[in-house]
């Protein structure tokens, strides 16, 4: 039993325990919401200028100091709900659950706005410092950036689902993250790759296409064999398709090569 309810038992207050509770109810719900309020009012005087001077997105800004409201209205709700529990009767085991998650929530919360508002500025903050003109630091950045995400979404997500939801399987999630991760990369530094080469080499275009096109085959089949390897049947299937594209574009690649040697040597 909550202490406040106790001691009003023991003191043999006149009304009820079970008002004194609704009361502290109300009030923590109040006390919560006027913290929320001026919490949201000191970031919004602290973050915008902090921002703009970083170059991060007000909208971002917006929706981390509304995550910040939504979490401290939520603790402030389980903890107002632990004084009314024990006046439920059956709804109370119901209640609970509710109660304990609502921490749960506030950390996916949290972590999804102000977590991701970090990273940005964190990102942001290395691409001044090194040189945002490089093309190549600009890519590398971005790749650091999209993997903090993962990492920040995959927390999130493991503290409030899977550790609840024991029915559901982490590693297909995961697996989906770090296949993503892969795929972006992987596509990201072909492009670059093959476009300096062309600006270098135009003779090459037609080979550098064709490429283009390989790598991109792979690294496709690379990101959906991450994805798919929980399910064994998939990847077996995957793994003949692997071989069947690699022999496919060695068959390929013999006439375009010698059609290549050819021009090389008329020109």
């Amino acid at each position: 039993m909550n202490p406040l309810i106790a001691y009003v038992l023991l003191a043999n207050d006149p009304i009820p325990a079970v008002v004194w509770a609704v009361i502290y109810f109300i009030i923590t719900i109040i006390v919560g919401y006027i913290i929320a309020l001026i919490a949201a009012v000191i970031l919004r005087r602290l973050l915008p200028g902090l921002a703009k001077q970083i170059g991060l997105s007000m909208d971002m800004v917006n929706t981390s100091i509304g995550g910040v409201e939504a979490t401290i209205m939520l603790i402030a709700i389980a903890i107002a709900l632990s004084y009314i529990i024990p006046y439920l009767g059956v709804a109370s085991t119901y209640v609970t659950m509710i109660a304990d998650y609502l921490p749960y929530l506030a950390g996916l919360i949290i972590l999804l706005t102000l977590g991701l508002l970090l990273v940005d500025a964190l990102t942001l903050y290395i691409q001044k410092r090194v040189g945002a003109g490089e093309e190549y630091i600009n890519l590398i950045v971005n790749i650091l950036r999209f993997g903090l995400y993962a990492v920040l979404i995959t927390i999130a997500v493991t503290w409030a689902i899977f550790y609840w939801i024991k029915t559901i399987s982490p590693y297909l999630f995961y697996d989906i993250i770090i296949g993503s991760v892969v795929l972006y990369t992987g596509i990201s530094i072909v492009n670059k790759a093959v476009s300096d080469i062309s600006k270098a080499h135009p003779e090459m275009s037609g080979m550098l296409d064709y490429g283009k096109l390989v790598l991109y085959a792979v690294i496709i089949l690379m990101a959906m064999a991450i994805i798919v390897q929980p399910f064994t049947n998939v990847t077996q299937v995957f793994y003949a398709l692997a071989w069947g594209l690699a022999i496919a574009f060695a068959i390929v690649i013999i006439p375009l090569a010698y059609a290549m040697a050819k021009k090389a040597l008329t020109t």
